[in-house]
């Protein structure tokens, strides 16, 4: 019997010939592969480009917030208090120590008074490189 195609009962059949893919479908089938995986590296490559990002905004709100937990500990000091929160007290940071590439700055909005309170906008930038800068703000009052 000779190896090849026959017909057998009006379809063509494989007769003897070793089970497998011929050299068409494997090529086929690894273009198919290289196509499919140029995108998802694509994918991959770019999530940890931007991962890194994430690290640094969430370094940069810790820094601001810690910053405005000083100033909340140095307002309700016996020693210190409300009028120590002064733009002097809190000079800029540039790099901030322990954290280089990280700047932060404090910036006071003037006294404000209502219903007999007064109160001083504070806030808190944190800049990195990449990102946009962190601002926490919030509102100090002397009562």
């Amino acid at each position: 019997m000779r190896a090849g195609r026959g017909q057998r009962g009006g379809a063509w059949v494989r007769t003897g010939g070793a089970p497998g893919f011929t050299l068409i479908e494997m090529v086929l089938i690894i273009v198919i592969a290289a196509i499919a995986i140029l995108p998802l590296s694509m994918l991959f490559a770019n999530s940890s480009i931007h991962s890194s990002d994430a690290r640094n905004a969430t370094l940069a709100a810790q820094l601001a917030q810690a910053k405005m937990e000083e100033m909340t500990a140095d307002k309700n000091s016996p020693a210190r208090g409300f009028s120590y929160l002064v733009a002097a007290n809190y000079p800029a940071e540039s790099p901030v120590a322990a954290f280089s590439g990280y700047s932060r700055s404090v910036s006071f909005a003037p006294d404000s008074t209502y219903d007999g309170v007064t109160f001083r906008t504070v806030s808190v930038t944190v800049t990195c490189a990449n990102i946009p800068a962190v601002t926490v703000t919030t509102w100090f009052t002397n009562y």
